[in-house]
């Protein structure tokens, strides 16, 4: 399932937000890639540029450590224009259950900037999960839905290619695997559902080991241990399911435990 909502926000430092339609793949789970804010893109050729390479290498040239559901891939679809505000206002309850409605898993943000001598590039980025944003619209006790990053982490080498900055292969797929495995359990297809929350809850650990701090720390931590009571959540909804089938694989996993032996 190859449809993630990447929307990277890498327009002109006077362009204003916006937050223009973008239609996601058809049949399909989506991720949408936005274009930039910041000082990083000269001008409209280098933004389409951008985005066309961005999703080029996001469609091509990774391996997804998601699960697919049958024949439903994701998809990365770049956005023109589209802008989102570095702080998300534009995300109402409204638009973000179309989102949800059109199988959007992901919208990815943010502001791609050039400082020093020799330049480098930095970028905030951020990480909208259009399912756990849904469910706190929906009043559910659920952890932050915009999760917020900025590349390169410390220690890393400084770079001046923007794609290689923030294509993050493994946060781009906890994320994934997390929003696929939240949207699959509110469609009660539990299998699925439990294996990719078991996948993202390794993947976000993954990330925590970099050292993260502050406010990106807490609600990264936060997301993992939500992906870990929803596995146990999933477990428990389909035990309880007369429709569950009686030789489920889910039937050999403990509620208590149930990442025991995933990733």
């Amino acid at each position: 399932m190859r449809v993630l909502l990447f929307a990277l926000l890498l327009g002109c430092a006077t362009a204003q937000a916006a937050v223009v339609n973008c239609a996601p793949a058809s049949n399909r789970f989506t991720v949408l890639l936005s274009e930039p804010s910041g000082g990083a893109m000269p001008d409209r050729a280098a933004v389409e540029r951008f985005l066309n390479k961005l999703q080029f290498e996001l469609d091509q040239e990774r391996d997804e450590r998601w699960v697919n559901p049958g024949a439903t891939p994701v998809a990365f679809r770049a956005c023109p224009k589209r802008a989102p505000a570095l702080d998300g206002s534009e995300f109402s309850p409204a638009l973000v259950e179309q989102l949800d409605d059109q199988r959007v898993l992901l919208e990815v943000w943010g502001a791609v900037d050039k400082d020093g001598t020799p330049p480098v590039l930095s970028a905030q980025i951020n990480y909208l999960l259009v399912p756990l944003r849904f469910a706190a619209d929906q009043r559910e006790p659920v952890p932050a839905g915009l999760q917020r990053l900025r590349y390169p982490e410390a220690g890393a080498a400084p770079t001046q290619d923007a794609v290689q900055l923030v294509s993050r292969p493994l946060d781009l797929d906890a994320f994934i695997a997390t929003a696929l495995g939240l949207k699959l359990l509110r469609e009660r297809a539990f299998e699925p559902a439990h294996a990719n929350l078991c996948r993202a809850h390794g993947l976000l650990g993954g990330m925590l080991k970099r050292g993260l701090t502050g406010r990106s720390k807490t609600e990264l931590t936060a997301l993992r241990e939500h992906v870990l009571a929803s596995a146990g959540r999933t477990l428990r909804e389909a035990l309880a399911d007369a429709a569950y089938p009686r030789t489920g694989l889910l039937r050999l996993q403990q509620p208590a435990q149930p990442c025991a032996g995933g990733e």
